[in-house]
């Protein structure tokens, strides 16, 4: 962490940002108070302190000298915030989420076993308001954004995000898969919405390794091989085959993987991984939960759900700042060593949000000493009922046994 312990929480934060890559003359061209590095500061900032809007925002900033110091802006006015999020350069945003997540690949090896580490691809929407954002209309009852991402997943559940594209919410998954699937190595981990032949097809072409989920609909075409199941295995098929049907077939063999879960639900796989068992194939695919947890955990904790604009431009700015937050919690969690989780740091940052980093040091490292037996269980002499202080409401003993 940090040397100066003595600095306040937020100083703190904004120095895992690289400074010297965000002066940009033309960005801030006739811009005399809300410089870029500035806003990103301040838009950070309402993501990890979880404020609610743009006059929060406001007013914290007219209100803290500490914020004030650390940002070098003594005030702001909300709207003044709303029109610089919406011109901020979102390729900018984005290079910053890509370096701090650089800095948290640093701090967790990398594992280098059989299947090592596996990424995960997936999309999430944001709904808005109807009469406020009618450029992402998608039906009568829906108007939304999507963010596709990928994320690394690696053997002791740890997930950090590494791409992310907004759209609007009527992109298909398999529209950006060829812009979250690479030929790394790893293997990548897709549910139903990325099935598409062609891509099957160019991904077998350049021996990417993939694991995707397919539906009943996705018949075989033609079967290569049949390879035995093994006795008292969930896996009940385990095939080489080209899907399709007559109007369109994979040209490529891929294998294909049927299980059912402890649910009764029955699962097929297709997949390019002709090296692993049947078994590892479906528990890779069991990893894909990860990036549920990682959406529901942005969602709930960091400024998602309720955005700040309605405008394209400051919709993606927000989100890529919120994975910058989430990249900096990340980055606090594993250069201090703390046991305590990404929520409970999240949470910690937020209540020493204005007191100095030594405060934070300390919380996440909280001391267990204890100088007594503690509370001792006392043996049950039977079940009374507790003695009311008013008159007010009944207790009916409980019958004995």
């Amino acid at each position: 962490m940090g040397n100066i312990h003595n600095a306040t929480s937020i100083r703190q934060v904004f120095s895992f940002l690289s400074e010297e890559n965000f002066q940009l003359p033309f960005s801030d061209y006739r811009v005399h108070k809300l410089m870029t590095i500035k806003c990103i500061k301040l838009i950070l900032a309402s993501q990890i302190a979880n404020w609610e809007s743009y006059e929060q925002i406001s007013r914290e900033l007219r209100t803290s000298p500490a914020l004030q110091e650390s940002i070098e802006l003594s005030s702001i006015s909300a709207s003044q915030v709303s029109r610089r999020l919406k011109v901020l350069p979102t390729d900018v945003l984005e290079s910053l989420f890509l370096q701090t997540v650089g800095k948290v690949k640093k701090n967790l090896p990398i594992s280098c076993d059989k299947i090592g580490p596996v990424r995960i691809v997936d999309s999430t929407s944001l709904r808005l308001p109807a009469s406020l954002a009618n450029w992402a209309y998608l039906s009568r009852k829906s108007t939304q954004v999507k963010i596709h991402m990928r994320v690394l997943a690696l053997p002791k559940g740890e997930i950090i995000p590494e791409k992310a594209i907004p759209s609007t919410g009527n992109v298909s998954d398999y529209e950006t898969g060829e812009l979250l699937v690479e030929n790394d190595g790893t293997i990548y981990v897709m549910d139903r919405g990325y099935v598409k032949y062609r891509q099957f097809d160019a991904w077998l072409a350049n021996n990417v390794r993939f694991v995707n989920r397919i539906n009943e609909k996705h018949g075989v075409w033609h079967v290569e091989k049949e390879l035995p199941i093994p006795s008292n295995s969930f896996i009940t098929r385990d095939a080489w085959v080209r899907l399709g049907s007559n109007f369109r077939q994979t040209e490529n063999i891929v294998r294909l993987v049927e299980f059912f879960d402890d649910q009764g639900r029955k699962y097929r796989i297709a997949t390019s991984c002709f090296d692993l068992e049947a078994v590892e194939i479906a528990n890779i695919y069991r990893q894909r939960w990860l990036i549920e947890l990682f959406f529901k955990w942005m969602k709930q904790h960091l400024r998602l759900v309720k955005l700040y604009s309605h405008d394209p431009n400051g919709i993606w700015n927000q989100i890529f700042l919120a994975l910058v937050a989430y990249a900096v919690a990340m980055l606090i969690q594993l250069e201090s060593g703390t046991k305590l989780t990404m929520w409970q740091v999240l949470q910690t940052l937020r209540s020493c949000w204005y007191k100095p980093w030594s405060v934070v040091e300390s919380e996440l490292h909280p001391k267990r000493s204890r100088t007594s037996k503690g509370r001792q269980k006392v043996p049950e002499k039977g079940v009374q009922a507790p003695k009311l202080l008013t008159s007010i409401g009944i207790i009916k003993p409980r019958k004995a046994k």
